[in-house]
């Protein structure tokens, strides 16, 4: 199931870039999986990981999704989905509350995506400065906002204990890169 996803993901985000380094797109899905797959998460989390953006930047559906992998992944996928035609602040709003209040895998899926996110931003402002919040449709403050809002409620209904231990390492680079 993992190498499939693989290639139909490859596929679908053939000729995307990364908005900081420029890199091929596909390096961040394969990140976001590698994070999920170092904390032992089930296999269909970490498939998750490797389409948690096909249905929102590709051509790919959730019926797509859910035909080749499953119902869970397709659950997966459109929990961490944004509506693009909602306003920046109300889809991250959405996302923060899917956070606080899903399982999990779903919590699980999230957080290792804006890990890989931030890992980025780090490595943007430790390159280019402050002139790394440019590459945002929203800045430092706005930013900042939304990944420590997601670091708060991220525990919501599961124990410390039971949660991977990026969420731990997501936590300490939030404080890290928004000098909290």
């Amino acid at each position: 199931m993992y190498e499939k996803a693989v290639q139909i993901a490859r596929e679908a985000h053939r000729g995307q870039k990364r908005k900081i380094t420029g890199e091929k797109y596909f390096s961040h899905p394969l990140n976001v999986a590698r994070i999920l797959r170092e904390a032992n998460m089930p296999e269909y989390v970490i498939v998750a990981g490797i389409l948690h953006d096909a249905v929102e930047d590709t051509d790919l559906t959730n019926a797509d999704i859910e035909r080749e992998f499953g119902k869970e992944v397709a659950r997966l996928v459109a929990a961490h989905t944004e509506d693009k035609s909602l306003s920046w602040e109300n889809r991250k709003s959405h996302t923060i509350q899917t956070v606080k209040t899903g399982d999990l895998d779903v919590k699980a899926l999230i957080v290792a995506d804006k890990l890989d996110n931030l890992t980025s931003i780090k490595y943007a402002l430790s390159s280019e400065g402050e002139r790394a919040w440019t590459y945002f449709k929203r800045g430092y403050k706005e930013q900042k906002w939304y990944y420590s809002s997601v670091a708060s409620v991220m525990y919501e209904g599961i124990s410390k204990d039971t949660a991977p231990l990026f969420f731990a390492q997501y936590d300490r680079l939030v404080r890290t890169v928004f000098r909290k």
